[in-house]
């Protein structure tokens, strides 16, 4: 009898977990990972070298803003924020405002224009940008 009661148990703690993660995939995402795909999305660039992650700290290697070959980044995760969205697909928007710097120097955008080197920008990334929650994939799409 025994052997069946642990059976019961495990049977029950499994349909626990599985309405637990079914839960969680329905929830509203949290900011932290939504934080953790910007510096993902950031590394995934194809022209940046030498990617490194301290807290909201992003450095790396890469085209300078005023054309100069490489400069020295460093990107701050200012703020990351998430609203609801209409769309049933994307439910989710996440909103996230850093600032970035090149060679220490602040680079701060110009009304429409990010001031950033168009090779960074390339993959959805700039001072702020945004990111819709793709419900069936279960991530953030930048692009």
């Amino acid at each position: 009898m025994e052997k069946r009661s642990v059976r019961v148990n495990v049977a029950i703690i499994a349909a626990a977990l599985l309405a637990a993660a079914g839960t969680a995939a329905c929830s509203k995402p949290g900011a932290d990972g939504l934080r953790e795909s910007f510096a993902q999305q950031l590394a995934s660039n194809r022209f940046i070298k030498d990617f490194q992650r301290t807290g909201d700290d992003l450095r790396f290697s890469g085209p300078g803003p005023d054309g100069a070959d490489q400069a020295a980044w460093r990107v701050h995760m200012d703020t990351a924020v998430i609203d609801a969205n209409t769309d049933p697909q994307h439910p989710y928007k996440g909103t996230v405002t850093s600032s970035w710097y090149a060679n220490d120097q602040r680079v701060t955008p110009r009304g429409d224009d990010s001031n950033l080197p168009i090779e960074l920008t390339s993959n959805g990334l700039a001072q702020e940008c945004w990111a819709f929650w793709d419900k069936a994939a279960g991530r953030w799409s930048w692009e």
